[in-house]
This record gives C-alpha cells, sequence and structure tokens, in this order.
C-alpha cells in the first residue's frame, strides 16, 4: 500500500468523524434559532376557540398540530410546541379543547390536581 492510500478503517473513522461534526454544527445552530409564541383566536360556530401559535422567527415550515391530553392547553404542552418549533422547525398549533367552557389553562398543572374540584382552577369556571 501506497503513503497516499487509506485504507477502510481510516476511511470509515474519517466520514464519522465528519459526520458527527455535521450533526453537531446542524443542532446548534438549529438551536440558536429564534421563535415567535403567539396567542391566537379561532372562530369556530361553537364559539372562539384561543390556541398557542408557535413557529420559528423566519420562513416557511411545515406545520404540527398538537391536541393536547386531558388537561388542556397549559405551561407544559407551550414547552412541548417550542421545542418542536425550535429543535424540528416545525410551525405549531396547540387549541384548547375546552374553549367552550373556559379559556386555557384549565388545569396549571397536571400533576397537582385537586381530585375533590377536577383540579381546575377556581377562577376558571366561568368562561371570561
Amino acid at each position: 500500500m501506497q503513503d497516499d492510500e487509506i485504507t477502510r478503517r481510516d476511511f470509515v473513522s474519517m466520514t464519522v468523524g465528519a459526520s458527527i461534526a455535521a450533526a453537531a454544527g446542524a443542532t446548534e445552530a438549529m438551536a440558536q434559532q429564534r421563535i415567535v409564541e403567539t396567542n391566537v383566536e379561532i372562530k369556530t360556530p361553537d364559539g372562539t376557540c384561543d390556541a398557542a401559535f408557535i413557529h420559528p422567527a423566519a420562513g416557511a415550515h411545515p406545520a404540527v398540530l398538537i391536541w393536547p391530553d386531558a388537561f388542556g392547553l397549559r405551561p407544559s404542552m407551550r414547552d412541548m410546541a417550542k421545542r418542536l418549533a425550535q429543535e424540528g422547525g416545525y410551525s405549531v398549533l396547540v387549541p384548547n379543547p375546552f374553549y367552550r367552557v373556559a379559556k386555557s389553562p384549565v388545569f396549571d398543572n397536571a400533576n397537582h390536581t385537586d381530585r375533590g374540584r377536577g383540579g381546575q382552577r377556581s377562577h376558571q369556571h366561568k368562561r371570561h
């Protein structure tokens, strides 16, 4: 083998190293991407649905709809949307499934629900 030839092992080592470096650079660039969070209202036949719309600050992006679990639109759902927007480059809409009854958050924290009141915030029983 001549001095300027590389072995398969050297080739694999170099390509794996280059791939890791490229992936780290792309991940870092995506993590630095600025996102915009907006509270939006969606007119429906049953009333106005409040929702969170979170997206990268510039450009067109694929859309994701997060349908919240039984505890509805709350800070943890917004955090999930922010992560998808920032790390994945998605435009994310998170509607409040309880919009007919109350504006979000209906439940502040799903981990600390008051089972006697259904976990609802006391001032959220009436539509605002």
